[in-house]
């Protein structure tokens, strides 16, 4: 079963997102082992303070953990289902965990880019952090369904 873990920034304050993750996460058990890990957001009103402090966090937890790295960012590469469902069966088959993140309102600090395996871009648009866990949650249970050949994806 291969292992992944979403480092996120900040936690869900709407029952709506809640809820539509949860939905995923309990889809996804028995194909992956997921870990979600949120960071608190920092209380900075300075957004290049905030900033700084959410990536020092983000840095610190990946420094614990091992695996590749895998940025969501508005600067990645666009990744189709199939690709991105591919992308994570090469990963598993070659035994390494899988490390997303996603940061804060602010976006993330090259520091942090800079870690990354791969960089991702879910879309063109902006998306709300909560949204955005829902899609991500969303792409990766698709990309199991695409392995299995469920026909969920169609």
């Amino acid at each position: 079963m291969q292992r992944i873990t979403l480092l996120c920034v900040g936690s869900l304050k709407s029952s709506w997102a809640a809820d539509g993750c949860k939905q995923y996460i309990d889809r996804l058990r028995g194909d992956i082992d997921l870990e979600i890990v949120e960071l608190p957001a920092s209380k900075e009103r300075d957004p290049e303070r905030q900033l700084r402090e959410e990536c020092i966090r983000l840095s610190e937890a990946l420094e614990k953990r091992t695996g590749k790295i895998w940025v969501l960012d508005e600067g990645g590469k666009c990744m189709t289902s199939e690709e991105f469902s591919g992308a994570l069966s090469s990963l598993r088959d070659e035994g390494q965990p899988i490390i997303f993140v996603i940061g804060g309102a602010f976006g993330l600090s090259d520091a942090v880019r800079n870690k990354a395996d791969c960089i991702l871009q879910l879309s063109n648009m902006t998306i709300p952090h909560e949204l955005c866990r829902i899609f991500f949650l969303e792409q990766l249970y698709r990309a199991a369904q695409i392995q299995k050949e469920s026909g969920y994806h169609h």
